[in-house]
């Protein structure tokens, strides 16, 4: 009948129409699979998944072989290690006074332990920085502040030499105290923190204002008499024979103004 005929015919399409969609979807597979063989850019899903990036900002490709159980695995980039700078090769780094002579005059003796102080800063502690070495370099002869942005880039470069844990900052930062234009906390406190070493100098800018009739800053007046309180078993004679001295001076003559006699007897109650 018509119908059968009718059935037939579309079954025959049906089945014409399957085996050209396969033979289709075969032939693209392989132009597919050609595609990916023939460009290393493409890579599978499973590969792509073994690509990642470390903490430190470095790509990795591939899966990281599995760690043997108990076995810490190190970082792919180890750290750098710290670089320690020491004192100078040798350098005393611990306070040995010579012996005094009972016989000799106590105010000679006092200058002796002065200089040797000065001789041996580390001996107090400190680092001989390199970076120290170009600050030094830059603020010596204290720098003539230009103008406000200037002292900005001075301040900025002697709070960096205040963090080197150097002994040789104490003469660089009492110059600009003295010499200079700038004057501020983290100066006094990395003073007190060289301790002793900083005191020949204190004692030089003290000399040197006594005669000239100059007023010292007081923030050298403060640090004085905080390295004498914290020292003053390693400072011993100086301070009873060199610095309360000379700030008796001071106290006794009215010209040296108000304000710095104020100074010189705060300093010397410190002291006594």
């Amino acid at each position: 009948s018509k119908t059968l005929y009718w059935a037939l015919g579309v079954l025959a399409i049906v089945i014409v129409g399957f085996v050209a969609l396969q033979i289709y979807l075969h032939i693209d597979f392989e132009n597919f699979k050609d595609d990916i063989a023939g460009d290393p850019k493409i890579e599978t899903e499973t590969e792509q998944s073994k690509e990642h990036d470390h903490a430190d900002d470095t790509f990795h490709e591939g899966a990281h072989e599995d760690p043997i159980p108990g076995v810490e695995v190190p970082n792919d980039k180890p750290e750098a290690p710290k670089v320690e700078y020491k004192a100078p090769e040798g350098a005393v780094l611990k306070p040995d006074f010579p012996e005094i002579d009972p016989k000799e005059d106590p105010v000679k003796a006092a200058y002796k332990r002065l200089e040797y102080i000065k001789n041996n800063p580390y001996a107090w502690g400190g680092v001989h920085s390199p970076r120290a070495t170009e600050l030094i370099a830059q603020l010596m002869p204290p720098p003539e502040l230009i103008d406000h942005d200037h002292g900005d880039q001075v301040l900025e470069l002697i709070d960096e030499l205040c963090q080197q844990d150097d002994p040789r900052a104490a003469e660089v930062l009492i110059a600009n105290m003295c010499d200079g234009d700038i004057l501020g906390t983290p100066m006094t406190d990395a003073l007190v923190e060289i301790g002793p070493p900083a005191v020949p100098y204190l004692l030089l800018y003290l000399e040197k204002d006594m005669t000239q009739g100059l007023e010292m800053s007081i923030g050298l007046y403060d640090v004085l008499g905080r390295i004498g309180v914290r020292y003053r078993a390693d400072l011993g004679s100086i301070v009873d024979h060199i610095i309360i001295p000379k700030l008796e001076v001071i106290i006794a003559d009215e010209d040296f103004g108000a304000t710095t006699i104020r100074y010189a007897r705060e300093t010397t109650d410190k002291l006594q």
